[in-house]
Formats: structure tokens, sequence, C-alpha cells
């Protein structure tokens, strides 16, 4: 995996900052300033030649945003044999690239390096610099930094990185790195792209595939682009080749979809191969991609009775199978901490039972096995699966290492196939985190396996349910509002809640009752029962929205819809290459009433309904008597709103904007009478006979206070 970093050209930068608020950045870039003009000092002298200096130019007016690029990179995989894990036969990939940079401005700095780990090495990375027309090795003055690449949310990997900072201190300079990568085993070499986040003038990606090796060359996302593709033979070789120019740099945008998605690349498969005169299998279908994860699955020295007594502990009384899944499931959830754990075959190979369940802690395949085997020593019909989420765009039609990513159980319970990740909290039995939904799952059973497909919600599972009643009255509107969250929106919410300090919970309460709003005041606030996973999260409590009324003289504007959801975030501009992914579907229905007793109704916004394959809305105001009804229903219905319905969701969502900022005009009526109340009829009293006690008066009953539902307490 390649590593582009780029960097703005710091003077230009440092000029930028003129906040006084601002001084630690003020610091930062003087501290980039100087490390940049330090570096720029030890560069020897450079001669920029005439086609160099307009080609920056002609490269500078096709991409003004871009402050470097590159001219050339030359990709080139060379397979061959070799031994792998436990010294059998394998298929050996040596990687080199060479990438030329050219400035487009007159100081820039970029970043350029490769990734690997236990199942790859770097053997050379050299930085060379070009003077007039030939190329320089700077290595000597200016080494590789060489350091770990665990990412924040990886609590450990054995990644690592090598790469150079590369200083070009003037226009139409150009500067090369030159690499080569070792792959231990090409069943981990899985893709390989074509863009990368600087413009290219030309793009190459070479394969040379000796007569013994059978190679699969699966072409992903290639239409639309012109890519050139040839074949020759050297000898007992083959060399694939394929060729793009022109390439603008790969978008770094919000909410976009992963480059597997969108960008063109090829996926490698090795079908097969000859080692010592033996034809050995690789990777032609699910069947073997499945062979080699229960290879890996098998080094897992799993010790699963050590989980009996805790087992025994959870399902004592439960006497139905999914009575008995859903303890262990829900406790595995509760107990269990999601770690991100990644090291050489540890990244593929499961933390083994007894680990995860002393530690607490695991990472998706850790928490699987467990899980399952938990499973298992209640008797229960429960299988290892491995599945890649939505940021994978791959089936098992592609048998590679590239499809999964993730680890989950599947137990079946009366022949139906239950899909449970302990790494999603809260989540009940029989519902699935939208970024499995639609995806294949491969369930390992013994020497056999199965590919199924995790249903995909309907989108009225998930929902979002407000109903507020409010009456006028003078200057004080006043009402009721409940809020119902339902499937993944219910998830979401325990996701978020249950991990907050409890001195937090009753904040949050209040805030999602008044919904951002300053003109709200929430009091009097109730709610289900937060310990249950399986039903839906209400929230409910008196509100004050007397802020959010203008009064003119007799007439009176009130802004009713207090929470419109206008998703001004996913507007495109125009330069915006990738389609919005909003990794969920959902509906929001909201039912506003506002009684005005007393007042005539003078006018009421227009009625707005538009509804699209990815996503629609209703909304209308109408009158019931002395009653205003507002009635909105927005719906995101694929999660992505792709780049061809871009004109028609800016139009949607300009309108949606207009409608949600519509008010009501309501004017006080002179000849209203407000109902009298009728007085209570006092019963007489009865006489009392002489001599008779008089008769006990009755105790008024007292009312049983409402109990609401605690908060669990974390």
């Amino acid at each position: 995996m390649k590593v582009f970093f780029t960097a703005s050209a710091l003077l230009t930068n440092f000029h930028t900052i003129e906040n006084p608020k601002n001084t630690l950045m003020r610091k930062i870039s003087l501290l980039l300033l100087t490390t940049f003009l330090l570096l720029s000092n030890t560069i020897p002298a450079q001669v920029v030649n005439d086609d160099d200096e307009a080609n920056a130019y002609r490269l500078k007016r096709k991409y003004p945003d871009e402050r470097s690029a590159v001219i050339s990179d030359v990709e080139e995989y060379e397979f061959g044999a070799g031994k792998g894990d436990g010294n059998g036969p394998v298929v050996t990939a040596v990687m080199r690239q060479q990438v030329q940079f050219i400035s487009l401005r007159e100081a820039c700095m970029v970043q350029y390096g490769e990734f690997y780990n236990k199942f790859s090495t770097i053997t050379k990375i050299k930085q060379y610099y070009k003077s007039n027309n030939s190329f320089v090795n700077y290595t000597s003055r200016n080494r590789p930094i060489d350091q770990s690449a665990t990412s924040g949310d990886i609590f450990y990997d054995d990644s690592r990185v090598k790469y150079f900072n590369i200083i070009i201190p003037k226009m139409g300079m150009g500067a090369m790195v030159e690499l080569e990568k070792f792959y231990k085993d090409a069943r981990y070499l899985t893709r390989v792209m074509f863009h990368s986040p600087y413009a290219t003038q030309e793009k190459t990606i070479r394969f040379i595939v000796p007569a013994e090796v059978q190679l699969d060359f699966r072409e992903i996302n290639f239409k639309g682009y012109t890519i050139t593709k040839s074949t020759e033979t050297e000898g007992r070789k083959t060399v694939y080749t394929f060729k793009m120019k022109d390439l603008p740099p790969m978008a770094n945008e919000d909410n976009a979809l992963p480059a597997g998605y969108t960008y063109p690349h090829i996926v490698v498969l090795v079908k097969s191969f000859t080692a010592d005169g033996v034809q050995q299998k690789g990777f032609e279908n699910s069947g073997d991609l499945y062979k080699w994860y229960r290879y890996l699955y098998s080094k897992a020295d799993n010790q699963p009775g050590v989980v009996k007594a805790k087992v025994d502990e959870l399902v004592k009384g439960k006497t139905t199978e999914m009575d008995k899944a859903k303890a262990i499931f829900y406790w595995v959830q509760d107990n269990i901490r999601y770690i991100a754990f990644e090291d050489g075959y540890a990244g593929f190979v499961p933390q083994t039972v007894q680990e995860v369940y002393k530690n607490k802690y695991g990472d998706c395949k850790g928490m699987a096995n467990l899980l399952t085997e938990m499973l298992k020593q209640a008797g229960l019909d429960a299988h290892m699966t491995w599945i890649g989420t939505k940021h994978l765009p791959y089936t098992y039609a592609i048998p590679s290492l590239c499809v999964d990513n993730h680890c989950i159980s599947t137990l079946y319970i009366g022949g139906k196939p239950y899909f449970l990740d302990a790494t999603e909290s809260y989540v009940p039995m029989g519902e699935y985190a939208y970024r499995i939904q639609g995806k294949e799952a491969l369930v390992g059973k013994g020497d056999d396996h199965e590919v199924i497909k995790v249903p995909v919600a309907d989108i009225n599972q998930n929902k979002i349910i407000t109903q507020a009643s409010f009456s006028l009255n003078d200057d004080i509107l006043k009402g009721h509002l409940k809020v119902t969250f339902t499937g993944e929106e219910r998830t979401n919410f325990h996701q978020f809640f249950q991990d907050l300090p409890t001195d937090r919970k009753k904040e949050v309460l209040q805030r999602v009752l008044e919904f951002g709003n300053a003109n709200l005041n929430a009091t009097n606030i109730k709610t289900s029962d937060l310990a249950n996973r399986e039903i839906p999260v209400v929230i409910e409590g008196d509100i004050d929205l007397s802020n959010n009324i203008i009064r003119d003289d007799k007439e009176v504007y009130a802004g009713i819809d207090f929470f419109p959801r206008k998703l001004s975030g996913f507007m495109p501009d125009d330069k915006r290459v990738n389609p919005y992914e909003f990794n969920r579907i959902y509906t929001a229905e909201d039912e506003i009433v506002l009684n005005v007793p007393g007042y005539k109704i003078k006018d009421l916004p227009e009625a707005f309904n538009q509804q699209a394959n990815d996503y629609g809305f209703s909304g209308s105001y109408t009158q019931e008597g002395s009653k205003i009804i507002l009635k909105k229903s927005l719906a995101i219905k694929t999660g992505t709103i792709p780049k061809e319905e871009f004109t028609n969701w800016k139009d949607f969502l300009k309108k949606l904007k207009d409608f949600n900022n519509n008010i009501v005009l309501v004017e006080k009526d002179p000849n209203y009478v407000a109902p009298k109340e009728t007085p209570a009829v006092v019963p007489a009293k009865t006489p009392v006979k002489p001599g008779a006690k008089p008769a006990t008066p009755a105790k008024t009953p007292v009312k049983t206070p409402v109990k609401t539902n605690p908060v669990k307490k974390q």
C-alpha cells in the first residue's frame, strides 16, 4: 500500500495566519517553515530544463489546486516460487516502483513511502533529485523515515511505513523515488490501484508471470476509463501491461464511498502454481479461500472448557434456544471490549477463547471465536463466519483476501441463520448493523462451507418518530413532546448514550428533546426502559416553545417546525467527485399539532412532496377546526446519493430547506368566547337523625405517582 501525503507551500500558508487567537498555529507554522528552510538548504543546486518548466505550467493550468504532480509512475510485479508458512510452497512477488514528481509551485514538499508488515519487506528505497536531464541519488543525505503505522482506531498492528520527506524548492524541478518490496506470499498481494492523491501524467502497472504460475486479473471499475492493455512473451515469462494517462488526483471528500467502489483497480488472484513438479492450488473459488481461512483458524489453540461454567450460569432456567442464545450474545456484547489488533498472522488468526475470556477484550476474530464457542457449549448450532463490511465492494465471486475484513458468528435456530456480530453493542438478536446488511457471509461448517447473504433491513425498521402537541395561549406556547427511536436508530442511541458518564445522561436526554434549539426548554423528562435493547427507545417531556413565536399586534407568527432536518452538510459542490454515503438508511416521521383556540388561522404553507429512488420527503400543514397539524416524512432509502443524481439532489435540498423554514400565521379572533367552566355540583347533605353519629367523610384517594424508568447505571 502506497503512502502519499501532500503539504502546502509552507511560505504561502504561513502568511495566511493573521488571527491573534491562533498563537499555537503560528508556532507550528514557524516550526514547519524552519524545517522546510533547513531541508531546502541541504539540497544541491538544481537546473530546470525548458521542457520540464513548460510541462509544469501546463499541468498547473490543468490542475490549478495542485502543488505537485507525478510525471510517471511505473509499478511492476514479478512472481516466483518460494517457501511460506510451515515451509510449504507458495508464490512470491517482488514489486518494483519508480515515481517521478514535479513541482507546480515555487516551493513544495511531498511525502512518499510504502507500508510493510510480517508478510512483506522493503528491500530498497532511494530518493533522487533531478538536475537538467539526469537524476542524482540523494539517499545518502536524506535517509528514509521508518516508523510504526498503527492508526488511532487500532490498538496494535505490525504495519510499518518507510517514507521520504521530499523537498522540491522550485517550479519545474523534479524528484524521484525508487523502491523494491518483497511479498513472502502472493496471497497477501490483493489489489493494485491506478489513482493516487497526485495528478499523474502516466501510470503503468506491469505483471511478469512465469509459466509455472497461473494468475487471474479481475478488472474492477474499468468502465468509463481509457486503459490500454498489452501482453508480451519474454522466454518462459508472460508480461501483462496496463497503462492509463492523465489521471486526476484521488479526491479526499467527506462521506465518500471507499475507493474500491469508484476507482479503477486490479484484483490479483493466484489460481494455481507448480512447485517441485507438483501442481498446487491457489484461490480459484470460495472453497479454496475457506480452506485457507480454516487453516489459519486451526492455529487458534482453543480451550472452550474454560467458559463452560459461565455458559451454564447464563443459560440457567432458559428453556428455548432463542433465550439461551440471547443470554450469551448479550453477555459478550456487554462484557467483552472490542480492540482492533493486527500482528502478522494474528491479523488473520483469532485470539483463543481463553485469552479473550480472561482479558475481557479482543478484536472481531477473537470476539467471534469466543461467542461461537460459548454458543456451542450451550448445545447450539454456531459457526465461525468471515464477512466483508460495506467498506469493501466485493463478493465471493472474487476469492481473495481483500473480500473480507470482519468476523462474526452465525447461529442456526430452526434452520434459520442469525448473524451475530459481538462488536456491535446493543444490537438485538435478528437485527444487523447497516455495515454488513446485504453482504455475503462465508460460514465455516467443518470440511464444508456456505455463502449466504445477510438480510437487508426494511427502511421502516429504522425510524425516528417525533410527536408533539402544543397550545398557544397569548404569548405562551407550551406542550408535550415524545421522540421514539426504532431499529438501528435505537441501537445508535444506545451505543452513544450507554457509554456516557452517569452525571451527563440527564443533560443528554434533555438535549435530545430540545434538538439543539436554543428556543426550547424541556422539563419533566421520562424514558422507556433503557436497560432493554430490544424495545424502542422513548424519550418524552414537557416543552416550552414560547421563544419561537413573534407577535405583531393581533397577529402571531409561530414556527412549529422546531427540528428541521436540512441535510445541508450533504450539499455537493461543483468539484465533488464521489457519491455521498450516509452509512445508514432511515425514516424520520414527525407529527406536530398546534392548538390555537381563540385564533383565526390566516395562512398555511403549501405542501411539498418529492420522491426518488434513493431519498424522499413529504410534508404538509393542514387545519382541523382550531388545530394546525404538521406532518413530515423524510426517508434516506439506499444510503447513497450517486453522482448522476446530484442535480436533482441539490434541487431537493433547496426545496426541503424552504419547507423547513415555513411559519404559520394566526390572528386573534375578536368574536371568540372561551367556554365557561361548568361549576362542580355539590351534593346535598343527608340529614342526620337525632342521636345518630354523623357519617365519616370519604377520603379522597391519593394518586400513585407515575414511575419513570431509571437510567441504567454504568
